[in-house]
Parts: structure tokens; C-alpha cells; sequence
């Protein structure tokens, strides 16, 4: 089954940019998650239907390279696709490009359908997918590191759960990102970052976030969960040097 493209325009606003006057990366994460819904929805495979065989969506795995943050007040168009299922997994993926068609971001995503009672991985057959190349490689399995012995936990806030009552898939990110110092990000910016969500996180967790470097300029973050020590999600962030604003 073909499916075409979801096309969405959107101004970057105040609310989505930070004291740099550009979009967070966190904004554009959300820009893409209500896409994707959006889309699932027109695909018949949306919250609505899903709820109605008592299934729902998670984010398994994403990877994005954003070559240029927009900024403040810029209008931007972001498409996205379904590229089809293996059986497990369906994959999706997404550009945002700028007014003058310059691309700004691509990402590529896999997703799960999981059964609400029982929390096990619902079997994909004919899901339907728009023909076409990738636009960029896919994500891939992130290797959670050892923490250290000492943490410091902090509980899930009511305003990071989400209409399935988990930790939010873009809070993942968010607190990573403000567990570094804000001298290191006035100087730096996220190039690409990918993202393995392995457990859920629930209102009465408590998180901890454990970060290593691996590279000069490529950290691994883990956020652990207190009560059993459970990674949560783990990211991987390639840093680029902010450019003078």
C-alpha cells in the first residue's frame, strides 16, 4: 500500500526558540512528533484508531542530523512519510526545509504498536509506505554505559507525561540537554542526536541522567530509573560549535 507525503507549514514563534533567537532542537523534536500523529491519523493508523482496538503507538528509536536551526519568526516546511514496517517495527521519516527549499533537518524513526493490557509489540502486516529513497540512515541500537554509583534523582513531573501517561518522548532530550552547563551550550549545539527509548517512565519515578564522552565531540547520555536502576532511554549527541549570534 502507497501513501503520499504529509506536508505541514509552520512560524517558529518565541515559544519554540531559545535566547539565541533560533528553534530548539526540542521544538523541532515536537514539530515532528505532531506530524507524525497528524499523518498516522490520515493514514487510519492515528490515535483513534488504535485506542479502539485498545493498541497505541511508542517511539522506539530516532536519529536526526539538523544542518541549520531556523530562527525566530522563519517559516518552515516540514514533510513527513511513512516508509513501511518489517513485521516489528514501522519506520517514518522527516525533512524541514526552509522557505527558500534549503533543507534544515532530516530524521529517520522507528516506532512500535503495543497492546495496552498486556504492553507486547503488535505484528505489522500491509502497513502502508510512500516509495522513495531513505532520506537518512537509520537509527541504530545504543548501548547504555555502567553508571556511576552516585546519582542524583529527580521525580517525572506531571507536565512530562504524556495522553499515554508515560515520561514524554521529547523530555528525554530536554533534560539531557539541561544537565549540561549553560557556558558549554552558549558555545555549542546539537549536530545530530539519536535516541533508543527502552522502558517506560511513569508518574512516581524517579530519573537520573549518567553522560560520558566517547568522542571529542559526541557525548552518551543515560537516563536511569531509580527503583530498579532500569535504563530509560539513552541518547547520543554529536556537538557542533554554536556560531557567533
Amino acid at each position: 500500500m502507497i501513501t503520499t507525503k504529509f506536508s505541514r507549514t509552520l512560524m517558529i514563534q518565541s515559544a519554540h526558540s531559545d535566547q539565541f533567537g533560533q528553534a530548539s532542537v526540542c521544538s523541532l523534536f515536537d514539530f515532528m512528533l505532531e506530524a507524525a500523529w497528524a499523518h498516522a491519523q490520515i493514514m487510519d493508523w492515528g490515535y483513534d484508531n488504535l485506542q479502539r482496538r485498545n493498541e497505541f503507538w511508542v517511539l522506539s528509536r530516532i536519529y536526526m542530523e539538523i544542518t541549520q536551526y531556523p530562527r525566530w519568526q522563519d517559516e518552515i516546511t516540514l514533510q513527513t512519510w511513512s516508509d513501511g514496517a518489517d513485521g516489528m517495527y514501522a519506520y517514518r521519516e522527516f525533512s524541514l526545509a526552509a522557505a527558500d527549499g534549503r533543507s534544515l533537518l532530516v530524521a529517520n524513526s522507528a516506532w512500535l504498536i503495543l497492546d495496552l493490557a498486556t504492553k507486547r509489540i503488535v505484528r505489522l502486516t500491509d502497513f502502508p509506505r510512500h516509495s522513495g529513497e531513505s532520506i537518512c540512515r537509520m537509527p541504530q541500537r545504543l548501548r547504555p554505559e555502567a553508571p556511576p554509583e552516585a546519582l542524583a534523582y529527580s521525580p517525572v513531573q506531571f507536565s512530562e507525561l504524556d495522553i499515554n501517561r508515560h515520561f514524554n518522548s521529547v523530555k528525554s532530550l530536554e533534560r539531557t540537554l539541561n544537565s549540561f552547563d549553560i557556558p558549554f551550550l552558549c558555545q555549542h549545539e546539537p549536530a545530530t542526536v539519536e535516541i533508543n527509548y527502552l522502558k517506560e517512565g511513569l508518574a512516581g519515578d524517579a530519573i537520573a541522567i549518567s553522560t560520558e564522552y566517547i568522542a571529542d565531540t559526541r557525548t552518551r547520555s543515560t537516563l536511569i530509573r531509580q527503583s530498579d536502576g532500569a535504563p530509560v532511554s539513552a541518547l547520543q549527541i554529536d556537538w557542533r560549535d554554536r556560531a557567533a549570534q
